[in-house]
């Protein structure tokens, strides 16, 4: 019971760490908490590292509150492996029986527009072009920032304001050529023509 204890109060230590570093809410931090007490209670397997269980949980709890804060978000100040995470992550869920909101790629728009500061125009017609994609069943199975950035990267031609792939890149947490690919799909689908 007292190693039981002991683990708990060191998670929930990291987890007041890493919602001091994510800026997230004391209303955040209780349900992370909570959590990490139901994990302890219903005896899910925990994994080596209290940093790593702790990373997982507030990953989860961010997930399913909407906020906007990816798994590489965490890694970024954590400095921990993304799989380890993942992998912890997938394990709360399964066991828990817990079905988390898919991150919308509207989202990633609005996550991107907002670091890089991007004109509403450009941003709504980014938006019109996702609409447009999801509504065609375009964008399944697809990674929600790649085709966010790559909505972005059309829309800024429209508006005569192109953004540079490499910082939209560094933004979304994707890679360049991931970009490229999305904008060669979603150029073939509404048949437009650009120099990508």
């Amino acid at each position: 019971m007292t190693g039981t204890y002991s683990s708990l109060k060191l998670i929930t230590e990291r987890i007041e760490f890493l919602k001091n570093k994510l800026e997230l809410s004391n209303e955040l931090r209780e349900k992370a908490v909570e959590l990490c007490k139901k994990i302890v209670e219903k005896n899910i397997p925990r994994c080596r590292s209290t940093d790593t269980m702790a990373a997982a949980i507030i990953y989860a709890i961010c997930r399913e509150s909407g906020v906007n804060h990816t798994l590489n978000d965490i890694v970024k100040i954590t400095g921990l492996k993304k799989n380890s995470i993942a992998k912890y992550y997938r394990i709360i869920i399964n066991n828990l029986n817990q079905k988390m909101p898919i991150f919308e790629i509207e989202s990633g728009v609005n996550r991107i527009t907002t670091n890089m500061k991007i004109s509403d125009d450009v941003k709504e017609i980014a938006l019109e072009l996702v609409n447009f994609a999801k509504k065609r069943n375009h964008v399944a199975g697809k990674a929600p920032m790649g085709v966010a950035a790559a909505s972005l990267y059309l829309a800024s031609f429209d508006m005569n304001t192109k953004i540079s792939q490499r910082e939209l890149a560094q933004i979304a947490h994707i890679s360049e050529v991931t970009i490229r690919n999305r904008c060669k799909e979603l150029v073939s689908l509404i048949n437009l023509r650009y120099d990508l």
